[in-house]
């Protein structure tokens, strides 16, 4: 326990006329015998058993008074006193002391290739004088001899008194690893740098088992393991990979193990149908090798139907389709048909907003009313569109609209606003919310600051696009400001972060390209489609700074 937080004066006191506490009235006479009774070990200034006139200031004050000295248990603890036939309960909490003590909770006596991370990541636990647990203390880690190196050296104590380096990869022979905390004695972690043998084996770690559109690459690209007769990674080894069945392709088909003892290839393009790829390396000797992955190849099944209830020329048309064949390529896989008969007036109310036939078919897989027309004159409303049924299972929308304002078509690039207004239609941050898929953490409608997208195809495509670097909040960030009544904010990428991404919530300068980027498809494949990271554009981030917020309205 902290010595300075262990004298405590909880502040109650007894009146000659009545104790109160909580709402609780204890009656006191003079000569009244009080029992001051506390869990985790405290202690008192006064006697335990004392009557409420014992000291004549007390008296003349009208009031009694013990003192409650904490006990060394951190955490709640409660005092009770009792008198004039009633009983109070008082409580109070703990907290723990600074750091007295430090000692290894994971990660000591380990052996790992040279080059490489340890498999345990070196922890240490902190307590107090009293050997209550410190959350909240920090902790240095730093190599002592080895060579090695290590990343996330600076972490603080948890609620359960752990910090955890974020990685120790070690050097040639013995290595060791000091963790230091203010007020008390190192600790010292000890690691076998090991130089791998002669390979033994091959492991797949990564591409297995996909499927993925026609004629275009997998999403995971194919990866191989090169280990030794103890499990050891070796490191440059070629490895070769070639198509065997299906007929598809590689590129990169010979590389490099690192000292991870792993080679990757640089993409696989599968044909329709049973597609497989082989990973050799020329050693004799050696299990799985040759080693095979499997691949399924899937024609695209996902249809965007759209349905114009106005007049447009043949080129407005166009770009509705041009922009619906995009996202076509980019999402693939079926979804679930869904009969419907919704009468005209029905979708008039509650969707379009103008005279519809009625809608009596089954939908594959969405249908989407496009509608051009006078809205309220130049400059002013855009239009709106977004999902108008989506389905109960899986909530990818069924029917939408999308309605620009024929005054203002020709002030911006039709072609980049349709497509974006589309992606929102098919479920871009329309079905994020906790009414749906609970995708974004931290919304500002809820009041936060920082609303991020937490889907984990998502996550693991920001950090292939440059998002490793990103420190500014929670990762994958969601546009929280700037926009009038903030409409944009919690249903699009942070225009501060992704700048010109297709799908941020301003439209930015004209002639500069707008990418779709694999982010985008990847929280696509987040919302339960079947996607193709293949398909998106070339898009990438650094964080040297963040970018100004651009402007112009989307």
């Amino acid at each position: 326990m902290d010595p300075r937080a262990t004298a405590v004066n909880p502040g109650w006191r007894f009146s000659s006329r009545t104790l109160k506490t909580k709402e609780i009235l204890i009656p006191v006479q003079p000569g009244d015998t009080f029992v001051v009774e506390s869990s985790g070990g405290g202690g008192y200034g006064d006697p335990k058993q004392r009557p409420a006139d014992a000291r004549a200031a007390d008296v003349a004050n009208g009031f009694v008074s013990a003192n409650w000295t904490l006990g060394t248990t951190s955490g709640s603890q409660q005092a009770t006193v009792t008198g004039g036939g009633e009983t109070a309960a008082f409580t109070a909490t703990a907290n723990a002391g600074p750091p007295a003590s430090v000692v290894v909770q994971a990660g000591d006596s380990q052996r790992a290739a040279q080059g490489t991370p340890v498999p345990v990541r070196p922890a240490v636990q902190v307590r107090d004088q009293y050997s209550n647990l410190v959350a909240g203390a920090a902790v240095a880690f730093a190599v002592d001899s080895g060579g090695g190196s290590v990343t996330g050296a600076n972490p603080t104590t948890n609620g359960s008194g752990i910090a955890t380096v974020g990685s120790w990869t070690v050097g040639t022979g013995n290595n060791t690893l000091i963790a230091t905390v203010s007020g008390t004695g190192p600790v010292k972690f000890h690691a076998t740098g090991v130089v791998p043998g002669a390979p033994k084996q091959l492991i797949v770690t990564a591409g297995n088992g996909q499927t993925g559109l026609i004629g275009y690459a997998l999403n995971v690209p194919p990866a191989v393991e090169v280990v030794d007769s103890e499990g050891f990674p070796v490191p440059n080894k070629l490895v070769t990979f070639a198509v065997t069945g299906g007929g598809g392709s590689v590129t990169g088909d010979t590389m490099t193990t690192g000292t991870s003892g792993i080679a990757t290839v640089g993409s696989w393009t599968v044909q329709l149908g049973a597609n497989t790829l082989g990973a050799s390396i020329p050693d004799a000797g050696v299990t799985n090798n040759p080693l095979s992955f499997t691949a399924t190849g899937a024609a695209p099944d996902y249809d965007i139907s759209i349905r114009p209830l106005t007049t447009m020329s043949p080129s407005r048309r166009a770009v509705f389709d041009s922009a619906a064949a995009h996202w076509e390529r980019l999402i693939y896989g079926d979804v679930p048909d869904i009969p419907v008969n919704i009468p005209g007036d029905t979708l008039k109310k509650y969707c379009t907003g103008r005279t519809t036939p009625t809608l009596n078919e089954t939908i594959d897989d969405i249908v989407i009313y496009a509608i051009l027309d006078s809205i309220d004159g130049p400059g002013k409303v855009l239009g709106r569109a977004g999902p108008c049924y989506i389905r109960s299972s899986g909530f990818q929308p069924v029917i939408g609209v999308m309605f620009f304002d024929t005054a203002d078509v020709a002030s911006f690039p039709f072609d980049v606003v349709v497509t974006h207004e589309m992606g929102h239609v098919i479920g871009f941050g329309t079905i994020w919310g906790g009414r749906f898929l609970n995708l974004v953490v931290g919304p500002t409608t809820q009041g936060g600051t920082d609303p991020h997208f937490v889907g984990p195809q998502a996550l693991a495509a920001f950090d292939r696009i440059g998002g490793t670097g990103y420190t500014a909040g929670a990762k994958v960030p969601v546009e929280n400001c700037c926009t009038p009544g903030g409409g944009s904010n919690d249903a699009h990428w942070r225009e501060a972060v992704f700048g010109d991404e297709l799908m941020t919530s301003f439209l930015g300068a004209t002639g500069v390209p707008k990418p779709l980027s694999v982010l985008t498809v990847a929280s696509m494949g987040d919302e339960g489609y079947q996607v193709n990271y293949a398909g998106a554009d070339a898009f990438s981030l650094t964080f040297a700074a963040l970018r100004a917020q651009a402007g112009g309205g989307q």
